[in-house]
């Protein structure tokens, strides 16, 4: 029986290819890198000929004019050159056969051709080799999606070994991308994609880039002032069977800082950001010869095996999807990979460590101090390495790291908290009580986060309500609608005002605690009222209960109760004790008398059937000036022990009274709010 080869469409494979505009310089790099291997072919095929006369040259033909805005005038062609081992038969076979295995050995795929007519039209190859007898001939041909065309031979006999590629006619979508980036920038992507080169034992050939009339620029000139001399060290780790090499390199410069390289076919594959070891940032280290950036190039035969043909990614998978989950064949997984890779580059980047540590945790302590001294709780929950911040982080930066810690460590306490009082398997009931202790102690710890937060929260408040009470440059007094505002929004109600919105606190903590509250609204407006009048008082809470666990044996429970405040402008002295409309202990006695003989309901519109007997708390805030206190001896009502303020009972109308001066209000916020300072072990100033 005769076996039926299976053939390539060309057009199809290059349909099925894929090359981001990202990677627009990976056509070039393919020619660069196969014109270092047909060196190293001639190197060992010819033992005359050394490494160290390799070269390889890249040309930039752009077209005459630079474009309208004055930029880079547009790429027409590239072409390399080398002086490699030439277009041999065995190399041009392998060049007809896609996906060849000739040279899988150092990890090619035999598709890097096609990234060539991804992103140009056409290629043209004119080499000079030496055949089987010593012979040297020329091959000239030329390479587009429609296969592969001879071209006519060009004389040999005054021609060197080698191979110029030719990429001309750039595709519109990579036009603009590859045309726009200088000599320079193409000579540093270059060097660095090819870093691995230089690297290894025997080094590199000489490599330039030459764009139009400018002095070329040498690849090795780069990789001399990249590159510590000392920069060689090796270190091996395995999983399963499979083992993975990291050379770890120091930069003197970089364009970009701190990598770690994954490689396949001594190709990068895949760049990696070096996230989460503490003391190392996107900038430079400190070392007794001088400041560098680190790099890592970590390669291993299984990544060879396991990359795409492409190779912009590997074939392994990021993690297990179940951890739980028994595996026939003991399968690697890229994130284990990079677990083990952090793993010893800190172990190589500890001794440049030590002093960025110790910045770092200075500057987080500093910040908690003197801005943010709520989070002293959660500090002391950290580890030393969580501790560890870039010295030169903005207060911003810091705050939301400090943050995201807070939320995670919230997290976990919830997760440990489902099972927390359950007794594990084997656990004796000293290490029961010892775990449940530790978990007190930590849920006791963030919740005073959450707390001084709180507090210093109210201390802001309180300075703001002090500022407002202080006469401006004229002296004149701030309105009482600037006092009002920062104590409780105006014209809302508890259904459009947000809980944290208002700062009822600083008169009364129990006020904070409502059913209902409106800031300067009509009764009319206000629907637990039922009022037809026009009068706004200032705040009016009311506190409605309904507890159908609640047993008494009166037959008129206090079923509400109702507070109302008003403010006075700071220091206004022209209030009338002898006309009820103009002075604030008879418009509060009004307010209460208007609202109990309204049909008051609840907010949800259960009515308020006793509404009569709902007693009344009233708090007036202002100055005492004279004309106030003669308003408040008019009343009978009682000064209290420290002089800053009124209070009194009116029995017949069940009113209860406090004039709070802002000296007593700020006072006595102020008293209450530093107690909360004093428990949790923080300064008040």
């Amino acid at each position: 029986m005769q076996n039926q080869q299976l053939g390539a469409s060309l057009r199809g494979r290059l349909r099925n290819t894929d090359l981001p505009v990202s990677k627009c310089l990976y056509p070039l790099f393919e020619a660069v890198v196969n014109a270092i291997y047909a060196i190293d072919d001639r190197v060992n095929s010819d033992k005359a000929f050394a490494i160290s006369e390799g070269m390889i040259r890249v040309s930039l033909n752009r077209a005459a004019n630079s474009d309208l805005f004055g930029g880079k005038a547009e790429i027409l062609s590239i072409m390399i050159e080398d002086n490699g081992i030439g277009f041999n038969d065995e190399n041009y076979d392998s060049f007809c056969e896609l996906d060849t295995m000739y040279h899988a050995s150092k990890g090619c795929k035999g598709i890097g051709r096609l990234l060539w007519l991804k992103s140009f039209s056409s290629v043209e190859i004119d080499s000079c080799y030496m055949d089987n007898e010593g012979e040297k001939k020329s091959r000239h041909f030329s390479f587009t999606p429609s296969g592969i065309m001879t071209l006519p031979n060009v004389d040999v006999e005054n021609r060197d070994v080698g191979t110029k590629v030719i990429l001309r006619g750039i595709s519109n979508a990579y036009k603009a991308a590859i045309s726009k980036l200088g000599q320079e920038t193409i000579a540093k992507s270059l060097f660095e994609h090819c870093l691995w080169f230089f690297l290894r034992d025997g080094s590199s050939p000489d490599i330039r880039i030459i764009d139009g009339t400018d002095p070329a620029t040498n690849l090795n000139e780069i990789y001399d002032s990249y590159l510590y001399s000392d920069q060689s060290n090796s270190t091996n780790f395995t999983i399963g069977e499979a083992t993975f090499n990291v050379l770890h390199i120091r930069l003197q410069r970089s364009e970009s800082n701190n990598l770690i390289s994954y490689c396949a076919g001594n190709r990068i594959v895949k760049d990696e950001k070096i996230k989460n070891i503490a003391g190392l940032y996107d900038s430079a280290l400190e070392a007794s010869d001088g400041s560098f950036y680190y790099k890592c190039f970590v390669t291993s035969p299984y990544f060879d095996e396991h990359v795409s043909p492409d190779r912009f990614a590997f074939l392994i998978p990021e993690q297990r999807e179940n951890e739980n989950q028994t595996e026939v064949i003991e399968q690697v997984y890229f994130a284990d990979v990079r677990d083990y890779v952090l793993n010893q580059v800190k172990d190589f980047l500890n001794p440049y460590l030590e002093d960025n540590k110790s910045a770092g945790r200075e500057r987080l302590t500093q910040f908690v101090d003197e801005k943010a001294p709520y989070y002293k709780p959660l500090l002391t929950s950290l580890g030393e390495d969580e501790k560890v911040i870039n010295p030169k982080a903005n207060d911003k930066s810091i705050d939301s790291y400090l943050h995201t810690k807070l939320v995670e460590k919230e997290h976990k306490l919830i997760e440990e908290g489902h099972d927390v009082l359950k007794m594990r398997t084997g656990e004796t009931d000293e290490e029961f009580n010892l775990r449940v202790e530790k978990y007190f102690d930590n849920a006791q710890q963030l919740k005073q986060t959450d707390l001084a937060r709180y507090v210093l929260h109210r201390k802001y408040i309180l300075q703001l309500l002090e500022e407002a009470l202080q006469p401006d440059k004229d002296g004149n007094y701030s309105r009482e609608e600037k006092v009002h505002e920062i104590i409780m929004p105006m014209r809302s109600t508890s259904d459009d005002a947000k809980f944290n919105d208002n700062n009822l606190w600083i008169i009364d903590e129990r006020l904070v605690f409502h059913h209902y509250l409106a800031s300067d609204k009509t009764f009319k407006s206000m629907e637990v009222t039922d009022c037809e009048s026009g009068r706004r008082p200032d705040v009016l809470l009311e506190n409605i209960y309904d507890n159908p666990l609640f047993v008494t044996e009166k037959t008129n429970p206090p079923y509400a109760t109702l507070r109302i405040i008003e403010f006075k402008r700071p220091m206004r002295d022209n209030i009338e004790a002898e006309d009820s409309t103009k002075n604030p202990i008879d418009q509060c006695i009004d307010y209460v008398i208007k609202i109990r003989n309204g049909k008051s309901v609840t907010k949800n519109g259960r009515p308020i059937t006793i509404s009569n007997d709902i007693p009344a708390y009233c708090y007036i805030i202002c100055d005492l000036t004279s004309s106030m206190q003669a308003v408040c001896d008019k009343h009978d009502l009682r000064r209290t022990y420290d002089g800053l303020g009124y209070f009194g009972y009116k029995t017949q109308l069940q009113i209860y009274f406090e004039v709070i001066s802002f000296d007593q209000l700020l006072n006595s916020a102020n008293e209450r709010n530093a107690a909360f300072f004093n428990r949790l072990g923080l300064s008040h100033n």
